[in-house]
């Protein structure tokens, strides 16, 4: 039991120093990293939990130079989506999630690493598709960032904007995500332990996260993403295959 936990406070370590630096990837890394020593019907709500006491402290100061037209947009494919992702979640064997998630990682570090661009005002119908793809995956593995990171960054932003807009967003998305899973009965006592237990750690990631972000040049962000997201999603899919 002592190693998994220490592996486990590792994830939410390594986790929150990625989302500090970057304000997107808490759920993206910890998932992975997290669901190689537990349950995914464990980890999922376990990380929702922890979007939510992370994306707190920062919401005042990103809330000023947020995108929050873009933020707002994505917002009724999310709803819509996570009802359907829980669904898969609570249906699904552990390893098809995992390489489900693995693959849906995968196509979003294509979409980066290709620099896909968007208009400044993309169209309903794209920002619902990004919003809904998003909310599958929140539902599925409280991992819907890939595609919102991919959407916001196709918007030319600099980085600093797209690190605030991600704060505002995750933490309505790990808001609306925990309502239902809650609701479900997904957010039990021992979760609620876990989550009590990883605060010092999260706490302490966030802080080093966010004083790399304030020392790294622009190009390291971008640059980040690709190397982290595609690491993880080899690992996760190499995992689920493994059985």
């Amino acid at each position: 039991m002592l190693v998994p936990l220490l592996m486990a406070m590792f994830g939410v370590f390594a986790a929150s120093v990625l989302r500090g630096f970057t304000g997107f990837g808490f759920g993206l890394s910890a998932v992975p990293l997290l669901s190689l020593v537990l349950p995914p019907h464990k980890v999922v709500p376990f990380v929702t939990l922890l979007q939510v006491l992370v994306g707190l402290p920062g919401l005042r100061s990103a809330w000023r130079i947020a995108d929050l037209r873009a933020v707002l947009g994505l917002g009724p494919g999310l709803v819509l989506g996570v009802p359907i992702g829980l669904v898969v979640l609570i249906e699904v064997p552990p390893n098809g999630v995992r390489l489900a998630i693995g693959l849906l990682i995968m196509l979003s570090v294509v979409g980066l690493w290709r620099r896909v661009r968007l208009p400044p005002h993309p169209s309903r119908g794209v920002t619902l598709a990004a919003g809904l793809v998003s909310g599958v995956m929140n539902g599925l593995g409280s991992m819907g960032g890939a595609p919102v990171v991919v959407y916001l960054l196709a918007l030319s932003h600099e980085a600093a904007v797209v690190r605030a807009s991600s704060i505002v967003y995750f933490l309505f998305a790990a808001i609306v995500t925990a309502i239902p899973m809650a609701a479900r009965g997904l957010v039990d006592r021992e979760v609620l332990l876990w989550s009590a237990a990883a605060i010092p750690v999260l706490l302490v990631g966030s802080a080093v996260g966010n004083w790399a972000f304030g020392r790294a040049g622009p190009g390291y962000h971008r640059l980040t993403a690709l190397v982290v997201l595609s690491v993880l999603a080899a690992a996760l899919i190499g995992r689920s295959l493994a059985g």
